[in-house]
């Protein structure tokens, strides 16, 4: 427990001594515990106990239920949310994600049998530091093994997200998956139409945020996950997404935009609408999925930018408008993983562009204006965004550099 955060370590104890002067021991479980084991900081601590729900809601003053038809209780103690579930047995899950009916148990033993991978079924004592591991976990860890808590199948019937999550423990910490619990997920796959496209999204965000994106894709990919998730269908073949899977792990950055825009990235030269409209199938929130799409607009353009480059032909306006979007280095990360090692120079030409680029030759201050347009006499209308977009695109190529030249430019496009 002195290697818990000692916000969390303090709410812990807190809780764990209300309930055990009630006679209820209370344990540290799961995903706290494991990271302890592994040398990590834990980030949450949910505790388990036989109390019931009713028990603890009773012992503490401030207590709200999340899940109380499935024994969690939230419990506010020492400034910290902690939740607080009794020990159950799961039976009949209907809907691939909930169990349909719920056996509170007596035993930690008990409630070790329903948790997903034997590394989560790991119980602290935060009074007293003793462990409990009912089913092998210390031993898997020290292996660096992954293995379901008793049979694979069932486990992965019981909530398909956990193929999912399988994919990310096993990435994150440099697990290996035991062959059995692997043969177990890749004939579970049915168990995924049971998850709505929602959580799907959520553990997609926690896999690309994490420390080994592109294996956690790559064993997806191995295990048939891949492409029965939702929106895959508009990416293609299987040999299409294995090069997704390719570029996901060439990926430079842990940014869940990055990861989406990698796999939803178009083929070269198709157009990013089907693909984007894949996205939209995981239910993405709006401004994610218009960040990914900005990203594909960019990299499609670096497509063109770099081979303009090779020739000599891109004028300034251009690249200038490349890297100063605020979206130019996940664009660029992308363009990389998808051509590594591709247009080497034009590549360094670039990123020194980008690099030396002050920022008053990037966003200098306007010569053509609408105050500038209206003084004109050009009528009001969609002409207008075209000048001043021309007109911007002139100033940055060095075609108008003070006053003068835009007012003479400007009264060409008036004449016209």
């Amino acid at each position: 427990m002195e290697h818990l955060p000692d916000e969390l370590a303090r709410a812990a104890r807190t809780v764990a001594g209300v309930l055990g002067a009630a006679g209820h021991r209370t344990w540290l479980v799961g995903g706290a515990v494991r990271d302890l084991a592994l040398a990590l900081e834990p980030q949450d601590a949910d505790l388990a106990s036989a109390a019931r729900p009713e028990v603890i809601e009773a012992l503490f003053p401030s207590t709200y239920a999340v899940g109380r038809v499935f024994g969690t209780v939230v419990v506010h103690c020492e400034g910290l949310d902690v939740q607080v579930t009794t020990f159950r047995a799961d039976e009949d899950y209907e809907d691939a994600r909930r169990p349909s009916r719920v056996r509170f148990a007596t035993s930690l033993e008990e409630d070790a049998q329903r948790r997903d991978f034997t590394c989560n079924a790991l119980y602290l004592d935060p009074l007293n530091d003793e462990l409990a591991d009912p089913t092998g976990g210390l031993a898997d860890l020290e292996a660096r093994s992954l293995r379901c808590v008793g049979e694979p199948a069932q486990r992965f019937a019981e909530d398909g997200l956990r193929l999912l999550r399988l994919a990310r423990l096993a990435a994150e910490h440099g697990f290996e998956v035991e062959a059995g619990t692997r043969a177990g997920a890749s004939a579970s796959l049915e168990a995924l139409r049971g998850v709505s496209s929602e959580r799907v999204f959520a553990e997609l965000v926690r896999m690309a945020e994490g420390a080994a994106p592109g294996r956690a894709a790559s064993l997806l990919f191995e295990l048939g996950v891949l492409e029965r998730l939702p929106g895959m269908g508009a990416l293609g073949s299987r040999p299409a997404l294995a090069r997704r899977v390719e570029a996901l792990a060439r990926l430079d950055g842990q940014s869940c935009e990055r990861f989406l825009a990698t796999l939803f990235r178009p083929d070269p030269g198709a157009e990013p609408g089907p693909a984007l409209e894949g996205l939209w199938a995981l239910r993405p929130p709006r401004h994610v999925h218009q960040r990914v799409g900005r990203i594909l607009e960019l990299t499609q353009e670096l497509d063109g930018l770099v081979a303009a480059l090779a020739r000599g032909e891109v004028r300034c306006s251009r690249w200038i408008r490349s890297v100063r979007a605020p979206e130019f280095a996940d664009a660029l990360a992308v363009w990389d993983a998808w051509h590594p090692g591709e247009r080497a120079p034009e590549r360094a030409r670039l990123t020194a562009l980008a690099a030396g680029a002050a920022r008053a030759r990037l966003w200098p201050t306007l010569l053509i204006t609408s105050a500038e347009l209206e003084r004109s006499g050009i009528p009001r209308g969609p002409r207008w965004g075209e000048l001043l977009r021309a007109g911007e695109d002139a100033q940055l190529d060095g075609e108008l550099t003070d006053h003068a030249s835009a007012r003479a430019w400007l009264a060409e496009r008036a004449a016209e």
